[in-house]
């Protein structure tokens, strides 16, 4: 195992680095202190190197982009209805950045940050970044990151957080996969669970679970691109879609290999987009799929989503994992 630390830019006078982690199949990731971002995940087979997520190679496109690519989302993932809450009877008012909703924590989300960083092991690194009060979210939040490659081809992500005031806590990260040179809509998606969440136009959870019926059937793999057909059929043309998950959550697939996604949580999010060609994106023509494990969104308003509030003085730990096969 070895990590390589390098310089990859500069933003607001500060120096962005990039930390590369390697294991003895030479597999690597890479990551970066700003927005604690996974900046590749590359494999060798044959002598041939394959990237599996979508990425950038320069800074100034990690900072423009409106996709996250890769980056480290929150203090919450997702939306927030009305961009308000309530804990223990309080009532708190965020920044509205979406209409009337939150999204994604913010404007000064975790996600524009760059994070201290340092190597914690010889296959880890360690980003932390330290929020007061941002985007109408009271107190401190101190948030750490941990990136780590094993020698089985497995990334675990931890994200771990304590607070001083009561607050919120559901962090992702926003990766795009595709895993081989093939269209998106070849590669197959597997998604083990039974049901999905109901939205609104505005993308907000109703509360209701739907069956996971025609295009949202994901239980035995099929390619992306016969859900999207399945899609077309009902006058949509993306996904954007909020899936009930258990442990081993996903699966990502060519013929020649995969990506198993796992977590301690109960929600994965998937988009269809090409984060490096919006027009082609606007013609539903998608270069990747991103994968964004979480609890399930606006859980703050939702008895049985889960609980993402934070409160004064306690720590929270979760903990998301990505595996790479390769078919023989």
């Amino acid at each position: 195992m070895a990590v390589s630390k390098t310089i990859f830019g500069e933003i607001d006078s500060e120096p962005v680095y990039l930390y590369k982690i390697s294991n003895k199949n030479q597999t690597s990731i890479s990551v970066l202190s700003y927005a604690a971002t996974w900046q590749n995940f590359e494999v060798i087979e044959d002598g041939k190197k394959h990237s599996l997520i979508e990425h950038f190679d320069n800074l100034d496109d990690y900072i423009k982009t409106p996709y996250q690519v890769g980056k480290t989302i929150g203090r919450v993932a997702g939306r927030i209805k009305d961009a308000s809450f309530q804990i223990n009877g309080v009532d708190y008012q965020m920044e509205q950045n979406e209409g009337e909703n939150l999204l994604h924590g913010g404007s000064h989300g975790l996600q524009y940050q760059n994070f201290e960083s340092k190597k914690v092991a010889e296959n880890a690194v360690l980003l932390s970044h330290t929020v007061h009060g941002e985007d109408g979210f009271l107190g401190t939040l101190k948030v750490n990151v941990e990136y780590i490659l094993n020698d089985d081809n497995e990334v675990s992500i931890i994200y771990s957080a304590e607070t001083d005031h009561d607050t919120l806590f559901n962090p992702t990260c926003h990766v795009y996969f595709d895993v081989d040179d093939e269209n998106i809509r070849q590669q197959k998606l597997q998604i083990n669970p039974n049901s999905f969440l109901k939205v609104d136009d505005g993308k907000i959870p109703t509360g209701d679970f739907l069956a996971t019926d025609g295009p949202y059937d994901f239980k035995k793999a099929k390619t992306i691109g016969q859900g999207l057909d399945e899609l077309a059929l009902l006058n949509k043309y993306e996904y954007d879609d909020a899936f009930v998950v258990d442990n081993r959550a996903a699966t990502i697939k060519s013929d020649k290999r995969a990506v198993d996604l796992y977590t301690d949580r109960n929600g994965m999010v998937i988009f269809t987009a090409d984060p490096k060609d919006t027009e082609k994106a606007e013609k539903h023509e998608y270069s990747s799929l991103a994968m964004e494990m979480q609890t399930l969104p606006d859980a703050v308003h939702h008895l049985g989503f889960g609980d993402i509030v934070l409160g004064k003085g306690q720590k929270v730990v979760y903990t998301n994992k990505y595996k790479y096969r390769r078919f023989e």
